[in-house]
């Protein structure tokens, strides 16, 4: 087979296979609004106690550079579920259903490789139905019009009339009484026990729900025991989000009723556990820990009760701003992920879609999640990288762009809760913001009129995904970018002894430098920017293998390909945009690469281990 159409095969969008033959369950377990700096194993002066997120970490991989694809609930998950950046939607909450008819996501997409797929807790991604809908009829385009096979949960927030329990497409009782407002002395309108008033059924009490949601979660865990194939269950947790409503066990654990619900919140993530070990299942399951974005804490907060829920971030809900939308995340998978690593990879939740898939054996094709890269090799501690571009937001004024350690923001103010909301440059002034987060974290030095150069670079590239609509390239123009070229440069890696060589490398031209090192001690793949001290490293056992650059207009796409680490990676326009396995593929590119190059005494030297 002529290797271009071998590569072709290679690009099919995000092209996996299942490295390990029985894939595992999954348990997602998402908060809402909680902070970075809530569980102490991220912030070591935390007031809250959260023994049993703390254990996750212990037990698994902890990132430091998370983020939710926005800074507020709807579209948080509409981007988790689907892998898609939520701002290409346009999205503002409503009651009807946000998620497009047809669209695959986590759910769908695992079902479709034989998981029990199974959603217990807060939708909010509306239903097809309005203020009159008569709860005797089922309610359409839910959970299980996504992909689910079981649900039990609610419509939306604890605070959001109206308040009912729903099983499957049906109310389990229809919101016919109703409930007054209520707020909380002492605390703004948006925290303390506030919720909306309207209509309740007979059988919702708000200080039960979250206990009902952990008990149907471990009745779900302790059905699966015995089963012979995987399931994936989404915990969508209405905690710590408002109402703040401790049971009486919780109550005063902490000086405040936040963080006593953020206790609560961490024993339902060891009910949950407990749950797993007692089925037997905890062997074979990932379980991953997150937030659907910051909490709502403010400065004066942190002042009163000593304790920062953000730290060592900016802002909180709804900003712009790092502690908006960095969260916590944890991921446990006994066997693979390292038990007690600290990743600094750079990932988004929009991107468990294509990891999910991955790691069922499932590609993506060009109409499934948009914005979803895999990490899965992050999570295997294959690679210490992750993203090398993200957005995250809703509103085009207030998008947050993220490039290596720069960040990115269109405009002045937080674009949320946080104050100042919005600013009008002044003459002379930035129309923007610019952070350096590695040397400010904190975000208080806007550098936007001292590197216009980021600017610039940050402005086209929104401009660029604008057009484009996407973050994975399609693949039909990756096909063509390959069937068209006109000509192929390779640069063929040399196998020379040597303590320190680079075996190959190629130049794009944003400076970008492609290059691989061998030494006796270490091999690696390595790619950093000529401007920039920067490099992402990656310890791999790297030995010979090929790089091919096509070129068609504008356009450059380049392909490297190591054959005794059985990867390949592709870069378009200098920007990697695929890295994965070669897996049964190996022996057949391998083939292929010896036929088109048969005089070459580096390709048909490459060691029989390789084959």
């Amino acid at each position: 087979m002529h290797f271009l159409l071998v590569c072709a095969l290679l690009l099919s969008a995000g092209y996996v296979r299942a490295l390990n033959p029985s894939p595992p369950n999954i348990v997602l377990i998402l908060a809402d609004d909680m902070g970075y700096g809530d569980a102490t194993c991220y912030n070591a002066k935390s007031k809250n106690p959260t023994p049993h997120i703390d254990r996750l970490a212990r037990e698994g991989m902890r990132f430091t550079d998370a983020h939710s694809p926005a800074s507020v609930c709807v579209p948080t998950r509409y981007g988790l579920l689907t892998g898609r950046y939520p701002h290409r939607a346009n999205l503002t909450w409503r009651r009807q259903s946000v998620i497009e008819k047809g669209r695959a996501t986590v759910a769908s997409v695992l079902r479709e490789r034989g998981y029990a797929t199974a959603m217990v807790g807060k939708w909010h991604l509306g239903f097809d139905g309005g203020p009159d809908y008569d709860y005797t009829k089922p309610l359409v385009d839910g959970p299980l019009d996504h992909g689910f096979d079981f649900f039990f949960g609610m419509a939306h927030s604890l605070d959001i009339v109206p308040y009912y329990y729903i099983s499957g497409r049906k109310a389990v009782m229809a919101p016919t009484n109703q409930i007054g407002p209520r707020n909380t002395k002492g605390w703004s309108p948006i925290q303390g026990e506030f919720w909306r008033g309207g209509p309740i059924s007979p059988d919702f009490k708000h200080s039960e729900v979250l206990p009902r949601f952990t008990t149907e979660s471990v009745e779900y865990i302790r059905t699966r025991r015995g089963k012979n194939h995987p399931f994936f269950l989404y915990v969508a947790l209405p905690a710590p989000h408002t109402p703040w409503l401790p049971t009486k066990k919780f109550r005063s654990r902490t000086n405040n009723m936040y963080g006593d619900f953020v206790a609560m919140v961490d024993d339902t993530v060891g009910q949950i556990l407990k749950a797993l070990d007692d089925a037997r299942l905890a062997d074979n399951t990932l379980v991953l820990f997150t937030s659907d974005n910051g909490p709502v804490w403010y400065d004066a907060d942190t002042q009163r009760f000593r304790h920062s829920a953000t730290t060592p971030l900016r802002g909180m809900k709804g900003d712009a701003w790092e502690a908006g939308h960095r969260i916590p995340f944890i991921v446990r998978w006994p066997g693979k992920t390292k038990a007690g690593a600290v990743s600094e990879a750079l990932v988004c939740q929009t991107d468990l879609l294509g990891t999910f898939a991955a790691m069922a054996g499932r590609s993506l094709v060009d109409d499934e999640g948009e914005d979803s890269e895999n990490f899965l090799p992050v999570l295997r501690g294959q690679r210490d990288f992750g993203r090398r571009w993200l957005i995250t937001g809703t509103r085009p004024s207030h998008l947050a762009v993220r490039h290596r350690f720069w960040k990115f923001i269109p405009s002045l103010g937080s674009g949320g809760f946080s104050a100042p909301r919005r600013l009008a440059p002044q003459a002379g002034g930035p129309k923007g913001q610019l952070y350096n987060l590695d040397a400010d974290l904190g975000e208080r030095e806007n550098l936007w009129l001292k590197q216009p150069g980021e600017v610039e670079g940050f402005t086209r590239h929104l401009t660029r995904q604008n057009e484009a609509k996407r973050t994975r390239p399609p693949m039909e123009l990756v096909r063509k970018l390959i069937q068209q070229a006109p000509r192929i440069t390779t640069h063929r890696l040399n196998a020379e002894e040597s303590d320190k060589k680079f075996l190959f490398y190629t130049v794009s031209r944003n400076g970008r430098v492609l290059a691989g090192k061998s030494t006796r001690q270490l091999r690696s793949l390595v790619m950093t920017d000529m401007d920039s001290t920067t490099r992402h490293e990656e310890k791999l056992h790297f030995d010979p293998g090929i790089l091919l650059r096509f070129r068609v207009g504008e356009r450059e796409a380049q392909v490297a390909i190591c054959f005794i680490c059985n990867h390949w990676a592709l870069y378009l326009d200098g920007e990697t945009v695929s890295y994965t396995s070669l897996a049964e593929e190996r022996a057949e590119v391998l083939a292929a690469v010896k036929t088109m190059f048969p005089r070459d005494r580096v390709i048909q030297g490459i060691p029989r281990k390789a084959q």
